[in-house]
């Protein structure tokens, strides 16, 4: 105990997110609980366990005992503490007492960490010199994950290892308001749980699969004479089951080389008690024990301490609460399926079970029968009989529902006898084999293709188990005679009557007809899927070959638990929303890990727009947004709503009467409201529906996007011609945000659209807003996409936010599709244009394009800071590099890096100049030109035939390092320019010489004669 030598240390740092519940007597429910007192005099640091490489060890320290950690090389070498002890809804305080061992002055950063979104707690500044306390609070979300919510002690980086002292680590903390807390088991750092991947405590009782597929299970065993004919069967079939193990007959004469045998041969295992007792009249803490017991004695006959064995099932079919304790120990509980009755007291005889077992045959069964627990050989016979029928029949057999994560099918195609079930995507294409190999004597040639999406697919189903990650690979070739063009491979995913199209992180490239390409990326299944196809895309008309294509699993790098979180950092300056665009992809797996870790918010990327919600008139398919709505529940993440009226993305027939196209009519127009009404109240009855009490995490809406042309229309504002306001004019975006207010009350209203930090599109921007607010219109915020490159000036950006800020104060602001590319060109963000092509690097090193890329988050984000107040959410547009749609859009951009992580979840340059700009590498010779501001054409009238003088304004000129850079117009302002078109052509020139030229017209024309 070092009490009275305690410094003050920390308060609270960061807060809200993690997950866990709080177990607690309901007396103890109004008032904080010690949960945990570690002060190490007994010589022991139970219950705490290790966590990461160091060694732990109780020491003698200033006169009483202290845990010293030696060796720590990372930010977790510690301690950690055990599963269940936080819970979810619970309020705690963390302290501990920490000194460095290590020369005197020496100083670094300690803090708890609370898992799975790693939330920093306390962060201090701890020394060699003296003990300090790191202290914090944390609330956990409801609904969290007690077995996943654990808090360790970090510490900050000294360049090599090193050792230091923990001493006094106390926990406190009340349960959510109102909650007991659910069980959960007992705190207990060495035990490994069965393995299942999201048990519930729901018994299971359908197969996995699709058709005359069943499950086969074995109760009873192991038991030599029956176990091990019913091994030689499944053996010489080729088929697997799963053998529900009985403790007490492993430790049987025989029973543990059989076990042996049925984890060798590829079954897998459920725990179904140490002996054949009734769990049902048991209190969870037997239960509990029992279901432990048996684990060990399983895994110690199969000498593997963490074999999984994902399944349970309850003897006798007596469930009681066996079915939460085995879901909260890592087993899914297995019901009993089809039975064949054949057990004590019934009739045994083989005829009688063969006809039972003949009736348990149903597609998608769990079929149940007896391979001990008494004399089963005429079960064995009876299954012998069966399944050699059912396979006869085409029938397969699988694993029954939950349990295990199954393992990803490796799916590799060389095309060497065929397409290897390779099939034409779109109407018209053809794909056949070719003679034009990579590798081997084959290849598959595409061709015909009519439309972009067109080309070559593959089901992959039976590859993509939900949250693996896969490695994707394909070689591709263009034909002959055909110039250089960018393919990439994509997923479409069916579920729920709708459709999802992902892109393969990574799997895109330029390829040409002089040599073999390889497209080559990764790809997580984000949530059960239907059906999953992998297909081969690019531009129209595009012939080509492919080759060596394989699909296999791919390990993933963990995130950094040793940087602080981007929502923490931000949030302590203001921001108070911090997203990033997803889809189910990042609901699982490391990616989910990060988004956790960094992100208090996101959007979905295309799950909420038009053709995903409401693909054919009348049918709403909510399966794709309801995946992400599940994800922000269960972590306590708020979701930025995208889009309810774009004119992309948005199914054709919004803008027809049958095959006929919508006009201006009064009646056309009175059509096409009440679609935009049927379309937004159907999202919101949804919505209602699934948060009947109101707590929905959706905060904002983007309710109309990109309704701003990037150059002159006719229409006010200069408006997008787009269908929607072809038929109902200005007053669609009115109409919108009227029937968002009317069935989203609670929700902000964001107009959003790119490019506003341009200075004559944020003009046209501007005049919109004003003419909305002017109506009455409910319009709750702004969103600037801020899809930008290096070389645009952070001021521009910085202009039109103090702009809205003059406008109306109150406007909510939101940075809402951030990213920064290093091309040279940068062609907005129009999906539905046509963009130049090609784009080119800005850097011949991609590690300085890194670098630069940093230092413009660094000032991009020290300007946002300034407007905090206004500026109430920044979202990136992507998790990582990887998924970056500017890796593929309009062409393949390998060398984008416009995000603060990289392909491998790892922090870029690009965090650390949102968080430590200190940390940034060297800033690379400046190589950007300065940027011009578009200038309109400007028209003047001629009184003669001597033309007219034309006074303009010189567009904007600003560098990227040097701030505002002189501009030389020619012909100069004030000239008297001819009758006709006069082409000015501006030049601006940095101090390192960079000089970028830009041009606008003068158009003159002469006065008719008689005019006035």
């Amino acid at each position: 105990m070092r009490q009275r030598r305690l410094i003050a240390g920390a308060t609270a740092f960061g807060l809200i997110t993690g997950a866990g519940v709080l177990t607690l007597p309901a007396a103890q429910a109004d008032g904080p609980s010690v949960l945990l007192n570690e002060d190490f005099e007994d010589g022991s640091f139970t219950p705490l366990t290790l966590n990461g490489g160091s060694a732990l060890s109780v020491i003698d320290a200033d006169g009483d005992k202290a845990l010293l950690v030696q060796g720590r090389a990372n930010d977790y070498d510690g301690i950690r503490t055990p599963a269940g002890l936080l819970q979810a809804g619970g309020a705690y305080t963390f302290s501990a007492q920490v000194r460095l061992s290590a020369a005197a002055g020496t100083t670094t950063s300690a803090r708890f960490l609370v898992e799975p979104a790693y939330t920093w707690v306390g962060n201090t500044t701890v020394s060699a010199d003296a003990w300090t306390t790191v202290t914090g609070t944390f609330n956990a979300p409801a609904g969290a994950d007690p077995a996943t919510l654990r808090a360790y002690l970090g510490t900050g980086d000294l360049g090599a290892p090193y050792d230091y002292l923990i001493d006094d680590i106390v926990i406190t903390g009340t349960a959510a308001p109102g909650d007991g807390g659910a069980w959960q088991p007992t705190p207990d750092p060495a035990f490994v749980p069965g393995g299942a991947a999201n048990p519930t405590a729901t018994p299971v009782t359908a197969a996995r699969g699709t058709g005359n597929a069943v499950a086969l299970t074995f109760d009873d065993g192991p038991n030599p004479g029956e176990t091990a004919a019913v091994l030689d069967l499944l053996r010489d079939k080729g088929i697997t089951a799963t053998f529900c193990i009985i403790g007490q007959n492993v430790e049987a004469a025989g029973g543990a080389d059989l076990l042996r045998r049925i984890v060798a041969e590829g079954h897998t295992l459920c725990n179904h008690g140490t002996s054949y007792d009734d769990m049902g009249p048991w209190t969870q803490s037997q239960v509990e024990a029992d279901l432990k017991e048996n684990l060990r004695i399983i895994r110690r006959a199969a000498g593997d301490p963490t074999l999984e064995v994902p399944y349970f099932r309850a003897p006798n079919g007596s469930w009681g609460a066996t079915g939460d304790v085995a879901a909260a120990l890592g087993m899914q509980p297995l019901g009993l399926g089809n039975v064949i009755f054949d057990w004590d007291g019934n009739d045994l005889s083989e005829a009688t079970l063969i006809a039972n077992l003949r009736r348990a045959f149903t597609p998608g069964a769990v079929v149940l029968a007896h391979d001990g627990g008494g004399d089963r050989s005429n079960t064995v016979r009876a299954v012998t009989t069966v399944v050699g029928e059912k396979l006869a029949e085409g029938w397969t057999f699988t694993l029954p529902g939950g349990g295990a994560a199954p393992a990803p099918v490796a799916v590799t195609s060389g095309f060497e006898t065929g397409t290897d079930g390779w099939t034409a995507r779109g109407d018209g294409v053809t794909v056949a084999t070719s003679s034009d190999a990579r590798t081997g004597s084959g290849s598959l040639l595409v061709t015909n293709r009519t439309q972009p999406w067109h080309g070559a697919a593959l089901d992959v189903t039976a590859g993509l188990p939900v949250g693996v990650a896969v490695e994707v690979s394909v070689w591709a070739r263009l034909t002959p005679g055909q110039a250089p063009a960018s393919l990439k491979v994509s997923v479409q995913r069916n579920n729920g009557g709708g459709s999802a199209y992902d892109g393969v992180a990574g799997a895109g490239a330029t390829v040409s007809a002089d040599g073999w390409t390889q497209l080559k990326g990764t790809y997580t299944l984000g949530a059960a899927a239907d059906s999953a196809q992998v297909y081969v895309e690019g531009p129209v008309g595009l012939d080509f070959l492919l080759d060596d294509f394989s699909l296999a699993p791919f390990a993933e790098k963990p995130i950094q638990t040793d940087v602080p979180g981007l929502k923490d950092v931000l949030g302590a300056d203001g921001i108070e929303h911090v997203g990033v665009a997803i889809d189910a992809r990042e609901t699982v797996g490391t990616a989910a890990d990060l988004v956790r870790r960094h992100f208090n918010a996101f959007t979905p990327e295309n799950a909420g727009k038009p053709e995903s919600v409401q693909p054919v008139e009348g049918q709403f398919a909510f399966t794709q947004l309801d995946q992400l709505l599940d994800f922000a529940d269960a972590n306590d993440v708020q979701v930025y709503g995208h889009v309810l009226a774009w004119h992309s993305q948005t199914p054709a027939w919004f803008f027809k009467d049958g095959a006929r196209e919508l006009t201006n009519s009064p009646a056309d127009q009175a059509l096409l409201k009440a679609r935009m009404k049927a379309h937004i109240k159907g999202i919101a009855d949804h919505i209602d529906a699934r948060y009947p009490e109101g707590n929905s995490p959706i905060w904002a809406w983007d309710v109309v996007n990109e309704v701003i042309a990037d150059g002159d229309t006719a229409n006010p504002h200069d408006m997008r011609d787009s269908r929607w306001f072809q038929i109902l004019g200005e007053g669609f975006v009115d109409e919108a945000f009227r029937l968002a207010d009317r069935y989203f009350p609670e929700a902000a209203l964001f107009i959003n659209d790119y490019n506003t930090e341009m200075p004559e599109k944020r003009a046209d921007y501007l005049d919109l807003i004003r003419a909305l607010k002017a109506r009455g219109v409910p319009i709750d915020g702004v969103g600037h996409q801020a899809h930008v490159d290096v070389a645009r000036p952070v001021q521009w950006l910085e202009d039109s936010i103090e702009a809205v800020e003059a406008l109306d104060p109150a406007l909510l602001q939101a940075i809402t599709e951030l990213d920064v590319n290093a091309s040279t060109e940068n062609q907005g963000a129009d999906v539905s244009g046509a963009p130049a092509d090609p784009y080119s690097p800005a850097f011949e090193d991609d590690a300085d394009a890194a670098a630069e890329v940093g230092y413009y988050y660094r000032d991009l984000f020290a300007m946002l800071r300034e407007h905090s107040a206004s500026v109430e959410s920044v979202t990136f547009w992507g998790i990582s590099n990887a998924r970056t749609w500017l890796r593929t859009w309009p062409m393949a951009r390998p060398w984008e890096q416009p995000l603060p992580f990289d392909d491998e979840l790892q922090a870029t340059p690009a965090y650390w100049g949102i968080v430590d700009p200190s940390r940034l590498p060297a800033r690379p010779a400046d190589v950007l030109p300065p940027r011009i501001a578009d200038q309109t054409d400007i028209a003047a009238v001629s009184n003669g035939a001597s033309g007219a003088k034309v006074a303009y304004t010189l567009p904007s000129a600003i560098d990227t390092l040097d701030g505002v850079v002189p501009l030389v117009c020619a012909p100069a302002s004030g000239t008297r320019f001819p009758v006709g078109t006069t082409m000015v052509t501006c030049t601006a020139t940095d101090e390192a010489g960079n000089t970028r030229t830009s041009s606008f017209d003068i158009v003159v024309t002469r006065k008719q004669a008689g005019k006035r």
